[in-house]
């Protein structure tokens, strides 16, 4: 049961991203924040378009946000205001570009330069 499910909306409010969320939850919509579509999400992660879809549905339901603009939108506040750790999003990328042999900052454009 994840942590969303056994608090009321009001705590999973104050609870952050990072706390909510499975490490393969945090890095499938980190990727989506940095503009990945589905399919390539699941090529780094080593999975299909169709799991992810499912992560990502996953990640909407433990958030309680009803769709992927509004926890994007949630999860750039949190990253503006401080409450998500930059050094934390760049370890799960390096972690990511150390699994995959691939240069993920490269894939991200924009998204790069928003972590420096």
């Amino acid at each position: 049961m994840s942590e969303a499910s056994r608090q009321p909306q009001e705590s999973v409010d104050k609870l952050t991203l990072a706390d909510l969320l499975k490490p393969m939850q945090f890095k499938a919509l980190l990727l989506a924040a940095g503009g990945l579509q589905n399919s390539e999400i699941g090529e780094f992660l080593g999975t299909t378009e169709g799991v992810i879809k499912n992560v990502l549905a996953d990640v909407y339901h433990c958030t309680g946000c009803s769709n992927s603009g509004e926890v994007l939108r949630r999860y750039f506040r949190e990253v503006s205001s401080g409450l998500l750790e930059v050094g934390r999003l760049r370890r799960e990328l390096a972690e990511l570009e150390d699994r995959i042999g691939q240069d993920i900052y490269a894939r991200l454009g924009d998204f790069h330069q928003y972590l420096n």
